[in-house]
C-alpha cells in the first residue's frame, strides 16, 4: 500500500521474510557448529593428555603417527627452505667457513646452488642417495644408513625440514651432537601457523610424523644444544628456524 511522503511502503511477501528467516538462522546455525567443533577440539586434546604424555616437546594428547612415509623431492629444487640457505650462506661468509654438511640435502640443488663453492657433504636415504651418486658423482654422498661414516667435523650444519619427516628425532639429535661444527640450521613447520593452536595431530601432511609450534620446538632443540636465535623465515610457508651452537 502506498503512502503519503518520501518514504515508501508496501508489504513485504510472506516467502521473502521466511527466506531471509532461513538465511539468519543458517548463519547462526553455522556459527554455532563451529564453536562446538572448536569445543569438542579443546576438550578432546585435554581428555587425550590424561593418557598421552608429552613428548619430544610436544604438548600431552597430540597423537603423533607411528610409521614415517618416503618423501621423493627429487625433483624439487628451491620451492622450500632457501630462506634457510640463504642464511646459512651469510653465515659462512661472515666467517669465512668452507665445509658445510647436510643432512636430508633432498635433490641438493639448493646445496650445491648456495655451496659449489665449498667442500660439501649431503647426506640422504637410499633412493635418493643413489640419485645424488648419478647425478653429481663428483660431490661427496653419504646414505644415512650409515651415521658411522657421517664426517666428524663440519663448520655448518643444515637440517632443512627433516626433523618432522623422522620417527625418532632423538637419535637424530644425538648423531648430529656427536659431530664437531661451528653453526647448526635446523628447521620445521611451525604448526600453530599451519592448522591452528587447538590442533592435536597427526599431521595434514602424510609424510609428518610429528609437527612443533614454535615454543615446543624451541624448548625441545634446547635439551640438545645451544640456541642462538629462533625465527619465522617464511610466514606463507610457516618455515620456523633454529640457528644453534655446541654447548
Amino acid at each position: 500500500m502506498w503512502k503519503c511522503g518520501n518514504v515508501i511502503d508496501f508489504p513485504v511477501p510472506r516467502k521473502i521474510l521466511g527466506f531471509t528467516f532461513y538465511l539468519q538462522f543458517m548463519n547462526l546455525f553455522q556459527k554455532g557448529v563451529k564453536y562446538f567443533r572448536l569445543r569438542i577440539l579443546f576438550i578432546g586434546g585435554n581428555i587425550r593428555s590424561l593418557y598421552t604424555p608429552k613428548k619430544y616437546g610436544i604438548k600431552s594428547g597430540y597423537r603423533h603417527r607411528h610409521e614415517s612415509i618416503y618423501f621423493d623431492d627429487r625433483e624439487l629444487t628451491d620451492e622450500y627452505q632457501k630462506e634457510v640457505y640463504q642464511m646459512a650462506r651469510s653465515y659462512a661468509d661472515e666467517f669465512s667457513y668452507k665445509m658445510i654438511l647436510d643432512i636430508g640435502c633432498g635433490s641438493a640443488f639448493k646445496l650445491l646452488n648456495y655451496f659449489s663453492d665449498m667442500n660439501t657433504v649431503g647426506i640422504e636415504v637410499n633412493t635418493t642417495y643413489d640419485f645424488l651418486k648419478e647425478k653429481y658423482p663428483d660431490r661427496t654422498w653419504i646414505t644415512s644408513d650409515e651415521p658411522a661414516n657421517f664426517p666428524s667435523d663440519a663448520d655448518i650444519i643444515i637440517c632443512a625440514d627433516v626433523i618432522e619427516h623422522v620417527r625418532d628425532p632423538d637419535v637424530l639429535l644425538a648423531t648430529i651432537r656427536k659431530i664437531r661444527f661451528k653453526y647448526l640450521f635446523l628447521s620445521t613447520p611451525e604448526r600453530d601457523l599451519v592448522r591452528g593452536r587447538v590442533d592435536y595431530g597427526p599431521p595434514d601432511n602424510k609424510a609428518h610424523v610429528r609437527e612443533w609450534n614454535q615454543a615446543e620446538f624451541h624448548e625441545y632443540i634446547s635439551r640438545y644444544f645451544s640456541i642462538v636465535a629462533h625465527t619465522i623465515t617464511n610466514t606463507e610457508q610457516a618455515t620456523q628456524l633454529i640457528i644453534c651452537t655446541p654447548r
